[in-house]
């Protein structure tokens, strides 16, 4: 049993290190595909590294249960905002992200789950909770749901302003982004997040895998964190001063600037989340 997980832990450590490789590059890159496919890369590794660690902790059923409910919550938030301008504001997704459902591509409903995932686990020892206990209802969603937006944060501006993955009808505060789109952000990923913990907590048999149990796999779901605030601080430190770019509503600001927030807010939020977590983890397990 313990060379099964040690395997596997291997296993789960290549994909980790091929994501930060990912981000490494895309970082390091100013031109080319490199430049502007690579965070696609990233995010489809992380979604093979996350099914693999949620088959392994809630088996094929429970992870693919998660998977299903954040594509359709995913899809139907974003739909309905595209529609309507509720929950995130208006906008639009350009080709860039590929096939669409609706008006939303399958690829951004696949990539919601990749960190909802992330960001569930590394709430847990946050609050000292194992699944099912009291808490799983509603406070390990309200925190997970704040670990995804601090990511969020991270990433929207360079995606939609820059990268114009998608595009704000009406610009925005943030870099071209508007302040509901983070509420909205909110109320989506708790609503996903919700759902599961009420599946966790009457309907999973198994409550807890001995994998949990090995600081490996929380060290591996801190470092995926990590990766896209790796991406933007290299960004910022690659991209030329003079490059500039401009948001539907006229506002233009420098690449590198928007590139440098980014990587700031990581620093100074998700970084902090995930040495806490590593804090919490050290003192409760043994290194295997």
């Amino acid at each position: 049993m313990i060379q099964s997980q040690h395997k596997y832990l291997s296993s789960t450590w290549l994909l980790v290190i091929l994501i930060l490789i990912s981000a490494i590059i895309t970082g390091s890159s100013t031109k080319g595909v490199l430049a502007t496919s690579g965070a696609s890369l990233l995010t489809l590794l992380a979604v093979i590294f996350a099914l693999l660690q949620g088959k392994r902790r809630y088996g094929w059923r429970g992870i693919l249960l998660f998977v299903a409910i954040a594509f359709v919550f995913g899809n139907f938030y974003e739909n309905l905002s595209i529609a309507t301008g509720f929950p995130f504001g208006h906008y639009y997704y350009t080709s860039a992200l590929g096939p669409k459902l609706i008006y939303t591509p399958l690829f951004i409903n696949i990539a919601y789950f990749q960190m909802a995932f992330i960001a569930w686990n590394l709430s847990e020892p946050l609050i000292d909770h194992h699944s099912g206990g009291k808490h799983a209802l509603v406070v390990q969603p309200l925190v997970a749901s704040f670990i995804m937006v601090m990511w969020d944060m991270v990433i929207d501006p360079w995606s939609s302003t820059v990268s114009h993955a998608w595009r704000w009808k009406d610009g925005g505060a943030y870099f071209g982004v508007p302040f509901t789109n983070y509420l909205g952000w909110f109320l989506c990923v708790f609503s996903i997040l919700f759902i599961f913990s009420v599946y966790i907590k009457y309907f999973q048999k198994e409550k807890s895998s001995k994998i949990i149990e090995n600081r490996s796999y929380w060290i591996q779901m801190v470092l995926v964190y990590y990766s896209w605030v790796i991406l933007l601080l290299l960004k910022a430190l690659n991209t030329p001063f003079s490059q500039k770019t401009t948001d539907l509503a006229g506002q233009s600001w420098h690449v590198q600037q928007i590139y440098q927030v980014g990587g700031l807010v990581g620093l100074y939020s998700v970084v902090p989340i995930g040495l806490l977590v590593l804090i919490k983890i050290f003192k409760r397990y043994s290194l295997n």
